[in-house]
Order: structure tokens, then C-alpha cells, then sequence
């Protein structure tokens, strides 16, 4: 490979880091007024009444529209542990995890620590991954959002995820 195209790969890998992180920040902004609308009272009453780790507690739900069909996606925060399943627009389970997770709220933002993920149901049952993985997170008026890609060492785009506190679960609860 000439040494051209060398500095043009490197550029366009920049580029496209750059914008990823552009983006989030561009959302964040879009996304301030929202959390703006919030009293400050009302912020500092509940991040003081409430830790980052007793905020995510419970169920989160998210939709991702795909050629198949509406997949539902349901992320269950159960102390010290994660299920997170995915199922096909008829309410099929598809695929679940479970992980072990912590909070760490000792910095300016929580992070999200999760490891040791285990494939409970499909295709690669019983598959293991010890791997620790992290990102930022916070939990605001029912929402759940994951800001993915922003901590140091993250080679990945950054990436935005939102959840919604799920308040009628559409399917049983899997087995603990």
C-alpha cells in the first residue's frame, strides 16, 4: 500500500471518528431542552434521594424496526445482574444474555461496568464472554440512555441508546 493511501486511510478513520462524536454531541444539545425543562430542585432532590445503581433497577424496553419485523428489546437491571433478551415481532424470544453488572458512580458521570455475558437462549447457547465492557449512562423522566463509545480506550463510533422504564411487560419475566 503507497504511502498516499496510507495517510488517506488514516484521515478518513479520523474523519469518521470525529463526526461519531460530533453526533453525539449534536444530540446531547438537541437533547438538552428536554432535560432543561426539569426544575433543578427536582434534579438535585432525585439524585441525592436515588444512587445511579438503585435508578436503573427494574425493566427497560426499546423497539428496533427491521425487514422482519418490530424486534422488542428488554433489558432487565436485577441487582447485580443483567438479562437482556431480544424477541421477534410475535413475542418469540430470539436470543438472551445474562451478565453480571456494576455502577460506578465515583466520577463527574456514572459508568456502567458489565462482564462475564452468558448466552441463555439461541443459537450460541451456553457461549461465554468474560470480557469487561463500560460505558457512560443516565437515567432521566423514565428514560435509560447508554452513551456508548466515550470512554477512554473506546475504539468504537459513539453511539446513543435509549431505553424506556417498561411498565406492563408484554411477556413473563425469565427466570432469575
Amino acid at each position: 500500500m503507497s504511502h498516499e493511501a496510507i495517510v488517506f486511510r488514516h484521515a478518513r478513520t479520523v474523519v469518521v471518528r470525529v463526526a461519531g462524536v460530533l453526533l453525539v454531541v449534536a444530540i446531547a444539545c438537541v437533547a438538552t431542552p428536554v432535560f432543561a425543562q426539569i426544575p433543578p430542585e427536582e434534579m438535585s432532590e432525585k439524585s441525592s434521594a436515588e444512587s445511579p445503581a438503585k435508578q436503573i433497577m427494574g425493566d427497560w424496553v426499546r423497539y428496533q424496526d427491521t425487514a422482519k419485523g418490530r424486534l422488542m428489546t428488554i433489558k432487565q437491571h436485577l441487582g447485580d445482574r443483567t438479562i437482556l433478551t431480544i424477541y421477534d415481532p410475535n413475542q418469540k424470544p430470539l436470543v438472551s444474555y445474562r451478565s453480571q453488572y456494576k455502577v460506578d458512580d465515583s466520577g463527574s458521570v456514572p459508568v456502567f461496568r458489565y462482564k462475564n455475558k452468558v448466552v441463555v437462549q439461541g443459537p450460541n447457547r451456553g457461549a461465554k464472554d468474560a470480557t469487561e465492557r463500560a460505558y457512560i449512562f443516565r437515567v432521566d423522566d423514565g428514560k435509560f440512555y447508554e452513551v456508548h463509545g466515550m470512554l477512554p480506550g473506546d475504539d468504537k463510533q459513539p453511539q446513543l441508546i435509549i431505553w424506556e422504564r417498561l411498565k406492563d411487560n408484554p411477556v413473563p419475566k425469565q427466570a432469575t
